[in-house]
């Protein structure tokens, strides 16, 4: 393969302006977050330049910054930063910027910025206080609730548009009523879910538990009935992307998706450090893989990176784990081949395929989607199909949710 294979691939380009998070989140991946480094703006330009220099930039490329919280880094650290990213670009190009954080530092400067350069914001909260500060808390140990809403409250009156991510972990999924009220009651309408995952620093799961699945399936249902009933209804990530895959041209000709496909995720380290693949990837070691970097800025170009033997280990083995996913699973259409971290963090080794996450969160979003669309389109789905969720909720035919 050669840098021209690659134009157009790059989704994301991931940008970690400092290692360090201001709370202590009970399932973080994250292995630095006590590092407090900054990103230089000569890595900054140079992270931007390597994907326009080769062409690499997809149509719906964004700069994510991203990493552990980027906004303990202040506003005008953030003013340079993207004046060394726009010197990056070709003149005249208008990046897209987005930014996930806890939302425990948002105030009136940050949300004139995020306004001033359109930034796409996602606020991290998982749902109502006791959900929430039952794994996200201080680094003292207090409670982040009150405050991210507080953070919530304050996008929503200077009309800074913004999404949420939900972890899901065991206690959540008896709540679907209990999250669904606190998204309507605090006028969040778009809204994403996160399983709570095995990878990175992250050695174990409360999905763990025997009999989740089956107890995922319905919290799935029920909240998917409860979003549709909702006056607007709520937006869900999940159902959403789903559907764009099945409506997808190329539906069931696709091989790879932006995690196991090489340049679809483009992550650079606070340090230059650069890495593909999953981002969660970033800043792991392993003794098979060494520390998962592909190549360092500003010294290092698309050729050098794609000539590097630690590129070529992990692409031999995240390719056997595709065919190995292909081979084996009939929701490859939907997941393409899963994520390389996650096989890494339940197997050891890219060269594996199903995983907790491939079980819980592709086939059981898929089976809840499909199933809701079923319901909505027909009104006549066989209860042999899907039974655990058809005992949860479906949906009568005037396409309002009715609940058993």
């Amino acid at each position: 393969m050669t840098a021209a294979d690659y134009r157009g691939r790059t989704r994301l380009l991931i940008l970690q302006p400092t290692p360090f998070c201001n709370i202590d989140c009970g399932y973080c991946y994250l292995p630095d977050r006590n590092d407090r480094h900054r990103m230089s703006f000569d890595i900054v330009e140079a992270a931007v330049r390597l994907v326009f220099q080769h062409e690499l930039a997809a149509q719906d490329f964004t700069v994510v910054w991203h990493g552990a919280e980027p906004l303990v880094l202040p506003v005008s650290w953030y003013r340079h930063a993207f004046a060394a990213a726009s010197r990056g670009a070709p003149q005249g190009t208008v990046l897209a910027h987005a930014m996930q954080t806890n939302a425990t530092l948002i105030n009136d400067e940050w949300c004139d910025f995020f306004l001033e350069n359109s930034i796409r914001v996602g606020v991290s909260i998982d749902g109502p206080a006791r959900l929430h500060d039952a794994r996200r808390r201080t680094r003292s140990g207090k409670a982040t609730h009150a405050r991210v809403v507080e953070g919530i409250q304050l996008l929503q009156r200077k009309n800074v548009p913004f999404h949420v991510i939900c972890v899901i972990g065991q206690q959540t999924l008896d709540a679907a009523d209990e999250l669904a009220d606190f998204f309507v009651s605090h006028g969040i309408r778009d809204v994403g879910f996160n399983i709570e995952e095995i990878e990175g620093a992250n050695k174990t799961s409360s999905l763990q538990a025997s009999g989740t699945r089956n107890r995922l399936d319905k919290f799935f249902a029920r909240f998917f009935g409860l979003a549709q009933a909702a006056n607007p209804p709520l937006v869900i990530r999940e159902r959403e992307e789903l559907l764009g895959a099945l409506r997808h041209p190329a539906f069931g000709l696709l091989s790879h998706n932006p995690q196991n496909e090489a340049f679809g995720f483009l992550s650079v380290s606070s340090r230059g450090a650069v890495f593909t693949f999953s981002p969660e990837l970033a800043g792991l070691h392993n003794e098979t893989y060494g520390d998962m970097s592909i190549g360092r800025l500003p010294e290092d170009d698309l050729n050098s990176l794609l000539a590097g033997e630690a590129l070529r280990k992990m692409w031999t083995d995240i390719e056997v784990g595709i065919h190995t996913c292909r081979n084996t699973c009939e929701y490859f259409d939907l997941c393409l081949g899963g994520a390389p971290a996650n096989k890494l963090a339940e197997h050891g080794s890219f060269a594996a395929a199903g995983t907790l996450h491939c079980h819980l969160y592709y086939q059981g979003v898929a089976d809840a989607v499909l199933f809701d669309l079923e319901q909505l389109l027909s009104c006549q789905a066989p209860r042999a199909q899907l039974p655990q969720i058809r005992t949860a909720a479906h949906a009568n035919c005037d396409g309002t949710a009715a609940l058993d």
